[in-house]
């Protein structure tokens, strides 16, 4: 079965038919051009222009409706590419094969892996509006980004002086009662601890730590979620065993679900000190890391890291700040500062460890980023850092905020809430480049995004499209 066909009686049909065409089509972060000729030759078949830039971005115009022509221009904006994970025994390669959707009742999700709701589902909304040549609206800016994930590299190459609007509806948020209205600023900072390695390869077992929920770094890392990676290093680290690699994670902001690493030693003494590790864990976890596995099995002979690289490695993963740092004394509830060790690599002369830093405050960014290069630097490490992007400042006065809030109560029956967020949202470098434009983002319900179990709720896409339509109508 097609993905077209798997949603075909699902509503909104226009919506959900342009997302299972995006969905057939690969667009992780990086691999996002044959996502942008899809949409760019999806604009100019509803004619209007699209034009993209070196950086991957595109930007499509769309005129306005009849009776709008003097209206101020509206911007819509999403972003072009997903996070890739999957569970351990899906089979797929991201570069070239399509997602599988899964439709259960309202639910839509993928076969064991992310399903690309972020943000596919926000480009959908966008071409099924500019396709609808029944609404009324003033003209639109369409801008679809690229590599957000990976540090919102298209927003920050975008330039922004090609466009008009002073309104923008960013559609990348995933809680339908909720309008944002402010986030967090953040960047990705790499360490890089230099290896060296015995000479003769040992007999080698491999330890794979499973069964975790994961989810996003921003709006998960609050949830008490273990972190993968460093759950294993910390089981490591006091056992008699030589470390020959330690692996984890897939995304620099996604907290991993699972870390392998392969090391020297007794199999049966490795496994019985494992298994008791892991029932204290799971003891103390929350609900959604009561599955954690630990498995030990034969692997091929390894090389083992020297004592002392073995030691700086695990020493740093497990010293490392990680976490939720501060929590904001002005929003009850909403955590400030944070940082995420997402993604661990062990390569033939070095081990990367790869951080997503946040904070609505940008001194405690700069001081968490010291305090990581301090530690990187006692383990005998180095650290590069990019991708920052700024936080996105609450302004009091929003009349698109109050409008989008009338319509919804209107719409669906009861009120939204407005509330700051600390994932990181493309707004905050739009509205440092755009001179602070009349904002809000928001979207429908989906849950664990980022994971295999990430899920988007038909009911409220369409209620989320609904309104969407009557403010643009209203505007």
């Amino acid at each position: 079965m097609t993905n077209r066909e798997t949603v075909q009686n699902a509503e909104p049909r226009d919506v959900l038919a342009i997302f299972a065409d995006l969905a057939s089509i690969p667009h992780g972060s990086g691999n996002t051009a044959k996502v942008r000729d899809y949409c760019r030759d999806f604009a100019e078949r509803h004619g209007c222009t699209a034009v993209g830039d070196d950086a991957g971005n595109l930007v499509i115009r769309v005129p306005a409706s009849a009776g709008y022509e003097g209206h101020a221009p509206v911007m819509l904006q999403g972003h072009l590419d997903m996070v890739c994970e999957k569970t351990a025994d899906k089979t797929i390669d991201f570069l070239n094969d399509p997602l599988t959707l899964v439709l259960d009742g309202d639910e839509l999700h993928a076969d064991r892996t992310t399903l690309g709701g972020d943000d596919g589902i926000a480009v959908a909304m966008i071409l099924a509006i500019i396709a609808d040549k029944s609404l009324a609206h003033p003209p639109l800016e369409a801008v679809f980004t690229t590599d957000e994930e990976t540090g919102m590299c298209g927003a920050a190459a975008l330039d922004c002086s090609v466009l008009k609007s002073r309104m923008l509806i960013n559609l990348d948020s995933e809680e339908e009662s909720t309008v944002w209205v402010a986030c967090a600023g953040g960047m990705r900072a790499d360490v890089t601890l230099p290896l060296t390695f015995e000479a003769e390869a040992r007999p080698a077992c491999r330890v794979t730590l499973g069964g975790l929920a994961g989810g996003h770094s921003g709006s998960e890392i609050d949830k008490g979620r273990q972190n993968a990676t460093r759950l294993l290093a910390t089981a490591l680290k006091p056992l008699p065993v030589r470390l020959c690699s330690l692996e984890g994670g897939l995304a620099d902001n996604a907290i991993p679900r699972e870390a392998s690493a392969v090391v020297c030693g007794d199999t049966e003494a490795i496994s019985a000190a494992l298994a008791a590790f892991a029932d204290e864990i799971r003891a103390d976890a929350c609900a959604e890391d009561k599955n954690l596995t630990v498995t030990v099995a034969p692997t091929a002979p390894a090389r083992p890291m020297t004592e002392d690289a073995a030691a700086r490695v695990l020493g740093f993963v497990t010293g490392a700040p990680n976490g939720v740092q501060a929590m904001s004394r002005d929003i009850e509830g909403l955590v400030q500062t944070s940082l995420n060790l997402g993604i661990a690599r062990t390569g033939d002369s070095a081990q990367t460890v790869s951080f997503s830093l946040r904070s609505s405050v940008g001194e405690e960014k700069e001081a968490l980023y010291r305090e990581l290069c301090a530690c990187a630097q006692a383990f005998g490490g180095t650290v590069s850092r990019y991708g920052d992007y700024p936080a996105w400042e609450y302004s009091e006065h929003s009349p698109l905020r109050e409008l989008y809030a009338r319509t919804y109560e209107r719409v669906v029956g009861r009120p939204c809430a407005v509330k700051a967020i600390h994932a990181g949202l493309e707004c905050g470098i739009f509205y440092e480049k755009m001179n602070a434009p009349d904002s809000i983002s928001v979207g429908p319900d989906m849950r664990d995004i980022h994971t295999p179990q990430e899920t988007l709720f038909l009911p409220s896409v369409r209620r989320v499209y609904a309104v969407v339509k009557e403010v643009l109508c209203a505007l």
